[in-house]
């Protein structure tokens, strides 16, 4: 196999657990008066969510255009939480791999690093609030790679999502991963195109792949 240089990564649902983050979204926006006249629960919104994830179509937005709402709960990046693994999994990765972030994101990802305490981690980290571009525009990618000085050859993306991680990624030439966490666990690929090269189910199975020395 390849020597593998950089690793990059996603955020949600890839290092970060955005659970609670869609809980409360969802009962906030199942308690306005739209939603209590359509008699839409949170729980039927958590459900619309999981299948627009399956239909690769955008998670929140889908919904909103949906039920026609004309207020939309907020994403409350302060109800996110590490995986229990994560800090444990870039430490030991960042020994033997130079580590990056591809990812869509609101301009206060740095600060959020930070917070989490594993910006340390990141070597190169670009994000769709910096660039005006939203995987799965591939465009994004190619920035990841000329801001790090890897080849595609090199690299490896980790992600969630079939449509904006591993999709565009494989078209670009890198390896690719899927972590089924989150929402999009549960999709499934249209075609070969769609297929990563390994799946895992948590950050820790990375550890256990061809391309991490033992």
């Amino acid at each position: 196999m390849k020597h593998i240089k950089y690793i990059f990564f996603d955020i949600g649902y890839t290092l970060i657990n955005e659970d609670d983050v869609w809980v409360e979204r969802c009962r906030e926006q199942a308690e306005t008066e739209q939603a209590h006249a359509m008699g839409i629960t949170a729980d039927i919104l958590m459900q619309d969510i999981k299948s627009a994830s399956c239909e690769f179509k955008p998670q929140w937005k889908s919904v909103i255009a949906k039920y026609g709402f004309t207020w939309s709960a907020k994403y409350k990046n302060e109800l996110e939480t590490l995986y229990d693994d994560t800090c444990t999994v870039l430490e030991q990765l960042s020994r033997q791999f130079s580590l990056g972030i591809i990812a869509n994101q609101s301009g206060d990802l740095s600060e959020r690093l930070r917070g989490w305490k594993i910006n340390k981690y990141f070597k190169t980290v670009v994000s769709s609030s910096d660039y005006g571009i939203s995987k799965p525009d591939e465009r994004l990618f190619t920035i990841a790679l000329e801001k790090s000085g890897c080849s595609a050859c090199d690299a490896i993306m980790v992600g969630d999502r079939l449509d904006n991680d591993i999709l565009p990624a494989k078209r670009l030439g890198f390896q690719t991963v899927r972590i089924k966490q989150g929402f999009a666990k549960d999709q499934v690929a249209p075609s070969e195109a769609y297929n990563p090269t390994y799946e895992v189910n948590n950050l820790t199975e990375l550890l256990e792949l061809p391309f991490v020395l033992h």
